[in-house]
């Protein structure tokens, strides 16, 4: 059984990371300023985009984990 690995989010609640199969980070350009964003693919090949504080607040997780 996979351990959680529950990260809460600013705007979106708890999200549990150890679903996750892909991770991506990058820069965009929006609303005339660069933010983050993470995009997560699930074990069950659904997709996430999170933007901003929250995609911030899952760095800080994964980070935590190394």
């Amino acid at each position: 059984m996979t351990q959680p690995i529950f990260c809460q989010t600013p705007t979106r609640g708890f999200v549990n990371l150890a679903y996750a199969r892909k991770v991506c980070f990058r820069e965009i350009h929006y609303n005339m300023a660069w933010q983050l964003a993470c995009v997560i693919i699930w074990s069950n090949g659904e997709k996430e985009s999170f933007f901003g504080k929250d995609a911030k607040v899952i760095v800080q997780t994964l980070e935590k984990m190394k």
